[in-house]
């Protein structure tokens, strides 16, 4: 049996997470060192750029004598907007270095330009203790906290107090439920369907926002947003599902950590709002490929009943017939309002 998809949404629990550099740098941070989400951990350089410069064209000149014109030699360091070659003719055309760097080779009329590469600083993302390292590349971080998984991020990620912006699930967040006390917080909304309401949350600014669903048409707003965002349960008109809202709601006005990270199966990394809490009671390390048991809580991803959470109430052996026709192996899951439901074991995500 095929096990179905898991999303943690945990109350408390172990987060350990590793931040790593994009290439080899230097580590800040130390072992055991106490850390906040926006304390510098490591820093680097990246990789170089390097441009391809037609001198003879920009001069106006041929190739073969173009290079009588150049400034430098090869390896020369130059800074930016100092002249690479010329002037020529009564015009005094020159060609200027586009950044910082140095030239790496020259001849026949063009030059390869190698610019400096820019900085990288790694910040911890969300306070903790330093568990582990690896020299020049990592550090591994550990809170106890509250975990809650997304489906869908934009890439940036942020650290703020944990505001309510709707009343419940289903209710869409709209320009006029938006005031200054959500400023510089990481909201939460059951729903966003307009670019206006983006655009507002924008200019406030927020610094995040964790909402159940968008339409896709939203994505490219989202990606451009200079806040962290991730939706909890996909696009469309999605509520955000129950499990995820409580949990947040009863979180409101704590310090929380929003990675929205896009998902990516084959890293096992995805979106996650992360909310620290004292160490109060037995925490764990949440468990990874859970299988379906009856008493489990677990989240319905297709309709009818999409969003939906309710708990397995039984696990009828081989296939069943469902209302279309098809035959799949199905779990019965109880839910709050509708009851019992038979659902395909490929419509459901538990939720551990």
């Amino acid at each position: 049996m095929d096990l179905p998809t898991q999303t943690h949404v945990a109350p408390l629990v172990i987060v350990r997470r590793r931040r790593a550099l994009p290439l080899p740098g230097t580590i800040t941070a130390r072992l055991n060192q106490k850390v906040q989400a926006g304390d510098l951990i490591g820093r680097t350089t990246l990789y170089p750029k390097h441009f391809l410069i037609d001198v003879a064209y920009h001069l106006g000149v041929p190739p073969k004598k173009a290079d009588q014109y150049f400034r430098y030699k090869a390896g020369d360091a130059v800074s930016h907007g100092d002249i690479l070659a010329g002037p020529v003719g009564w015009m005094r055309k020159v060609v200027r270095a586009p950044t910082g760097g140095r030239v790496i080779v020259q001849g026949e009329g063009r030059l390869v330009f190698e610019a400096v590469g820019e900085p990288f600083e790694l910040r911890a993302g969300l306070p903790g203790v330093v568990v582990g390292m690896e020299a020049e590349r990592s550090v591994t971080i550990e809170t106890i906290g509250a975990l809650v998984e997304a489906v869908w991020g934009n890439g940036r990620e942020e650290a703020g107090v944990l505001r309510m912006a709707t009343p419940s699930a289903d209710t869409e967040l709209t320009p006029e439920a938006i005031d200054i006390g959500l400023r510089s917080t990481i909201v939460v909304a059951g729903r966003v369907t307009r670019p206006d309401v983006l655009q507002a949350l924008a200019n406030l600014p927020v610094r995040g926002l964790m909402v159940g669903s968008m339409p896709a048409t939203l994505v490219p707003a989202a990606r451009e947003a200079h806040f962290a965002l991730a939706l909890t349960d996909g696009f469309g008109m999605r509520p955000m599902n129950s499990a995820a809202f409580e949990l947040l709601a009863t979180n409101v006005g704590r310090d929380a950590s929003l990675n929205a990270q896009p998902l990516n199966a084959w890293l096992g990394s995805r979106p996650e709002l992360v909310i620290p809490l004292p160490a109060v009671g037995t925490a764990d390390v949440p468990a990874e490929g859970v299988a379906p048991v009856v008493g489990r809580r677990v989240r319905i991803i297709r309709a009818p009943y999409a969003g939906k959470v309710g708990t397995i109430a039984s696990m009828p052996h081989g296939v069943a017939a469902l209302p279309s026709g098809l035959l799949a192996a199905c779990l019965e899951v109880e839910l709050t309002e509708e009851g019992m439901v038979l659902v395909p074991l490929a419509n459901v995500d538990i939720l551990e």
